[in-house]
């Protein structure tokens, strides 16, 4: 034997070849496990040639049946005896190589995922809103499969992303600076990096109703954060909307309703030249529509008569957050109106939440009259806040209505005609 008490050849002499091959792999799992090698292991189906050379080497009479039991003290001292190892472990290694302890490293492992999320903890103190997105990250294993569960990748992905989050919102600054002064790569919150998926993620603890499945979820998720990924796409509609003459957008708004011309109007405009309404110029309320539709149908009868209108266009976008927080911050009421389907009655919601809308032809009362429409409803319900007998009636009647049907689209006119009264 060697210094450390190991015989190399004569180990791999008497197990080394490979019909004791399975048997090592036992001993070696066990071993991974941090259990001692004790007590008896039992092979089933075992071939011939193992049971001979197990029979063999342990000095039986050679054995029958379908499994095959070892005794591992006894095998133990038959290496010791045979000036092989010390002990059955050094065998083992001999043939395999160095054992980890599994147990053991899982177990230091999972230490060194718990002191991770609790230093994120410290360093976010009391911001609820990133407690509560530190705990969705932990509890649905985002992070860990993000970081392909490498700790320390994982340790690099949550420092950058709370050096991010601690400082939102970030007004006006476009991702891919943000993204360069923190990491130094101008593309790591581009779609499908690991640190944009993280940080993108916060954006549903401030906005509920917050998603990233597609291009233009994903940038209002990141304007819910103040982060821009780009100022020209996806405007809001207006028509007839009035503002100061001093900023180049409230020329630009005054010019197409004194023509009664429906005019786009970008987050770019909004955030570099924001226009200043107040009711006097533009009068005590705006109404909202969500579709597009109304908007046309309203400049073709109307024209430059008509009331000041704003289409969101479907789920709200930041133009149209921007916007709408503008006319309120300057003291006007917003009307709503949408579709009488699930997802009309979910943007409704967050209209009036976020905004304090009222609601505009937007009742049970109203639904009742105009639900003459053949189409069914889709989707989970979703209850009216602004009226408890709405969500009931739609259930029952199962039926939806848009903006753009003939009598919908009536009413709403008759509203935002010129004689019409507030």
């Amino acid at each position: 034997m060697n210094e450390v008490g190991v015989n190399v050849e004569q180990i791999r002499a008497l197990i080394g070849g490979e019909d004791m091959r399975r048997l090592i792999d036992r001993l070696h799992a066990r071993m991974s496990r941090g259990e001692l090698l004790t007590g008896k292991i039992q092979l089933n189906a075992a071939t011939p040639n193992e049971r001979a050379a197990i029979d063999r080497l342990m000095g039986r009479t050679p054995t029958q049946g379908n499994s095959l039991t070892i005794d591992l003290e006894k095998l133990n001292n038959i290496l010791v005896h045979a000036e092989a190892c010390n002990h059955l472990e050094d065998a083992v290694i001999a043939i395999v190589g160095p054992v980890a302890n599994e147990r053991a490293l899982r177990l230091e492992i999972q230490q060194q995922w718990e002191r991770l999320w609790q230093d994120a903890l410290g360093r976010l103190g009391a911001n609820a809103s990133a407690l509560r997105w530190i705990d969705d990250l932990k509890r649905k294993g985002w992070l860990k499969r993000l970081a392909r569960r490498d700790v320390g990748v994982a340790e690099v992905l949550l420092t950058q992303s709370i050096s991010i989050i601690e400082q939102v919102p970030w007004p006006g600054t476009r991702i891919a600076e943000l993204a360069a002064s923190k990491t130094g790569n101008s593309h790591a919150l581009d779609r499908g990096e690991p640190l944009s998926s993280l940080v993108i993620r916060f954006a549903r603890q401030l906005d509920e109703s917050a998603r990233w499945n597609t291009v233009a979820e994903r940038r209002d998720a990141w304007e819910t954060m103040g982060v821009l990924c780009d100022e020209v796409s996806a405007p809001v509609l207006v028509l007839n909307l009035h503002a100061d003459n001093q900023s180049l957008t409230g020329q630009a708004l005054n010019l197409h309703a004194a023509a009664g011309e429906p005019y786009r109007v970008s987050v770019r405009q909004l955030r570099r030249q924001p226009p200043i309404f107040d009711p006097i110029t533009c009068g005590p309320e705006v109404f909202v529509c969500e579709n597009p539709t109304v908007v046309d149908v309203a400049a073709n009868r109307l024209g430059k008569s008509c009331r000041p209108l704003v289409c969101i266009d479907g789920q709200p976008k930041t133009a149209s957050r921007l916007l709408l927080n503008a006319l309120v911050g300057a003291g006007i009421q917003l009307r709503y109106h949408g579709d009488f389907d699930w997802d009309g009655i979910r943007i409704a919601n967050t209209i009036v939440e976020r905004h304090g809308a009222a609601l505009w032809r937007f009742g049970a009362a109203d639904y009742e009259i105009a639900r003459k429409a053949n189409h069914k409803l889709k989707g989970k319900p979703v209850v009216a806040g602004w009226d408890s007998n709405l969500t009931s009636l739609m259930k029952h009647t199962d039926r939806c209505v848009h903006e753009e049907e003939e009598c919908v689209l009536n009413a709403l006119l008759a509203d935002l005609g010129p004689t019409s009264a507030k």
